[in-house]
């Protein structure tokens, strides 16, 4: 039996749930984390911003300031959605935190402002200083934060305890430190020899490493449409 562990926020994951239930495939939505929205503070001197998540995008969707601005988006479906919310420059690198910091160093030039990395709590390369090792200004402001579970519905807890849950997708690094921190607060780490990892990189492939699996799957390209291609590859 397949059934997925879909440990996104709601809004993210139901587009998924969609994907796995046309492919016949079983899941379960359980969010190790949803998003809270900041205040923003005023932002000076903008060149462009920087956007690392979905989250950042929805916490800063209301100003319209924002939205004549240049936005340098890390990914396919951060693109996207700033588009869909009406972002009128969106240039996208497609991949990850290094790719965007080269897709910056070879289209912006310092002297034309600063450019404000909006952001959560938590990121995974410090996007900043590195533009400013390059000369360029730049700042960065957390607009959003997580707010984190730490129990398991009993539902769940059966499911693990019993094999039911064959694939677990991990998003981040910090989306796998959340899951394993909750499998050992119920001793579960083992149910992981049960399971497969399906990780969008290799940074949180390298996280999953702290527990034994299955399998562990990389997707080719850090994409939710990646991700799910490997039910057409493997299954």
């Amino acid at each position: 039996m397949r059934r997925v562990l879909l440990t996104r926020p709601l809004i993210d994951a139901y587009p998924l749930a969609k994907i796995l239930e046309r492919k016949g495939i079983q899941y379960y939505l359980y969010p190790l984390f949803q998003p809270r929205f900041l205040p923003l503070l005023p932002i000076e001197d903008p060149q462009a911003v920087i956007i690392t998540s979905k989250n950042a995008l929805r916490a800063i969707e209301k100003y319209n300031k924002f939205k004549k601005l240049p936005l340098y988006a890390i990914g396919d479906e951060t693109a996207q959605l700033a588009r869909d919310m009406g972002f009128f420059h969106v240039v996208n690198a497609s991949g990850t935190s290094k790719d965007l910091i080269k897709l910056i160093l070879n289209t912006a030039r310092p002297s034309e402002g600063i450019f404000w990395h909006l952001s959560g709590t938590i990121i995974h390369e410090n996007i900043v200083e590195i533009l400013q090792a390059h000369g360029f200004k730049a700042e960065r402001r957390i607009v959003y934060y997580t707010e984190e579970v730490n129990t398991l519905p009993l539902s769940l807890q059966t499911h693990l305890k019993n094999h039911e849950i064959s694939h677990v997708i991990f998003f981040s690094p910090h989306t796998v430190t959340l899951f394993v921190k909750v499998l050992k607060k119920y001793t579960l780490e083992k149910s992981a020899c049960h399971m497969r990892a399906l990780c969008l990189s290799k940074n949180v492939a390298s996280k999953a490493s702290e527990l034994q699996w299955k399998e562990k799957w990389i997707s080719s390209k850090p994409t939710a449409q990646s991700l799910m291609e490997y039910f057409d590859e493997k299954c």
